[in-house]
């Protein structure tokens, strides 16, 4: 029997001669083929470098963290050395030098007064503590005594000590406070026949106010 095709050619059916069968299968095989090498590519090339990459990150981290630290421990140290300096300087703000504070007091008993001589008997330092339990001011108490050679001018001899301590280095330069009398309640000038002298003994407290600064030669 003979098999006649009467539809035109535009309506006919072409054989191409390929089954689609076997090119599903080809192109099933082509993409599991690509799907392989992109799956080999990652394990084998990307993976690698990337857990290069993340080894030579890690090592890089150490090195920045161990740098770090060390920044770090500086800045401690820095810290520590400026938390000492501010103590020390806290000392020396609450220092008293007494040194050449003790010269000038000595210089001031052996300056030239006219007509009598000034002694100090008995003399006793100590700080006076403020609110704070803190030592402000310093207390200078002395027992002196005035020789002079006029019974009648006791009292002239004592003015005029006050007079010389108000002016001496001793009272400018080391930050005493008030007047040189402020703590005089008066004297008793006696006259001793065995050295021809007036005597007058009386005690005196002066008040030094804390200094920062040392003067020279302390």
């Amino acid at each position: 029997m003979i098999l006649i095709n009467l539809l035109p050619p535009e309506l006919r059916k072409s054989s191409s001669g390929y089954n689609p069968l076997v090119l599903a299968g080809v192109g099933g095989a082509a993409l599991c083929l690509l799907l392989a090498a992109f799956f080999g590519y990652i394990h084998f090339k990307k993976l690698p470098d990337a857990r290069a990459l993340l080894v030579e990150k890690q090592d890089l981290l150490t090195q920045k963290t161990a740098l770090a630290q060390v920044v770090l421990d500086d800045e401690a140290e820095i810290a520590s050395h400026e938390e000492t300096k501010a103590k020390l300087l806290d000392l020396l703000a609450r220092k008293v030098f007494w040194a050449h504070t003790l010269d000038d007091f000595a210089n001031l008993l052996a300056s030239n007064f006219p007509g009598f001589t000034m002694r100090c008997l008995d003399l006793n330092i100590s700080p006076t503590a403020d609110r704070r339990g803190e030592a402000s001011t310093y207390a200078f108490r002395g027992r002196y005594q005035v020789v002079g050679d006029d019974k009648l001018k006791a009292g002239e001899y004592v003015k005029a000590m006050f007079k010389a301590i108000g002016n001496s280095a001793f009272w400018k330069s080391h930050g005493f406070a008030g007047k040189p009398e402020d703590t005089y309640f008066g004297d008793q000038p006696q006259w001793n026949t065995g050295i021809g002298k007036v005597i007058d003994s009386f005690s005196l407290e002066f008040q030094r106010v804390k200094t920062t600064k040392p003067k020279a030669g302390g």
